[in-house]
């Protein structure tokens, strides 16, 4: 008896990549929506062989990225700039046109892969000075338990439709700075960074029933009354994990030295457990 695609998406749920032992786009929006998380707001995502032309028009904007890349590379966004046209805007600066929505579709299934590839709805949120951000939160086990190792904020060019610093062309941010200028009341201000700290640490719970990971980054978008979109989630795997070299670029180097420190601390404990287990088992 054939499957619906309900059942197979329960079924598929939380699959890690074989290769890399880590949960990609797609896989990371089922667990995440499975398992709601209050104050957390997901975009509406599908794969691309679901999407069909009405779908699409169901909203504005949508940005379509392959599920197993990383720094922004391959991402496109497409957005309704009539009744049944569109305007699909590469990261390379590349800007094709289409008449109608179907066009636009077909040639998506020409230029991605359908089955590893999502297309996301593009969140409602706010710029800072005009330029796209995001808020990276990054968060580091230690002592089995989780903890906020820092926080920062990526600004891209204005005309970038990623905030990734390579890929967006842009710089890292204190996030304090980027929230006072967004949130000018203090309560309110606070609430944002409380509910950061708060859902990104939920996140790395519900992950720690796919897999032990010992890094996790998280990239949020935020609203204009502080609600968090999520944008992305990264996790430590066999390629290498969320990157430590934005904190580096921080005025304040006390928090990047920190996370090295506990990277290494963690490093040296799964070498002693690696060996213990290789000769006294």
């Amino acid at each position: 008896m054939a499957l619906n695609t309900k059942e197979v998406i329960e079924l598929t749920r939380g699959r890690l990549n074989p290769s890399r032992m880590f949960l990609d786009k797609w896989q990371m929006y089922l667990a995440l929506t499975h398992d709601a998380i209050q104050g957390l707001r997901i975009p509406y995502t599908l794969l691309m062989n679901q999407c069909t032309a009405t779908r699409l028009e169901g909203q504005s904007a949508w940005y379509i990225k392959p599920v197993d890349t990383w720094g922004g590379h391959q991402i496109a966004r497409c957005e309704q700039s009539g009744e049944h046209s569109w305007t699909l805007l590469h990261q390379t600066g590349r800007t094709l046109y289409y008449r109608r929505t179907q066009a636009l579709l077909d040639h998506l299934h020409m230029l991605y892969h359908p089955l590893t590839t999502i297309v996301q709805q593009a969140a409602p949120i706010v710029t800072w000075q005009g330029r796209p951000f995001d808020i990276r939160v990054l968060c580091q086990r230690q002592s089995d338990a989780w903890l906020i190792a820092g926080t920062l904020a990526r600004v891209a060019q204005t005309d970038s439709i990623v905030s990734n610093i390579g890929t967006g062309r842009g710089e890292v941010h204190e996030t304090r700075e980027i929230l006072r200028e967004i949130y000018p009341k203090t309560v309110k201000r606070r609430r944002v960074q409380n509910k950061l700290n708060q859902v990104s640490l939920k996140i790395c719970h519900v992950l720690d029933t796919y897999a032990s990971f010992d890094e996790v980054g998280i990239d949020y978008g935020l609203g204009a009354e502080g609600q968090l979109w999520l944008f992305e989630v990264n996790t430590n795997d066999r390629l290498g994990g969320p990157s430590h070299q934005l904190f580096a670029q921080l005025p304040d180097k006390t928090v990047y030295e920190q996370i090295e420190a506990r990277a290494a601390e963690s490093r040296r404990q799964w070498l002693s457990t690696l060996l213990s287990d290789l000769f006294f088992t």
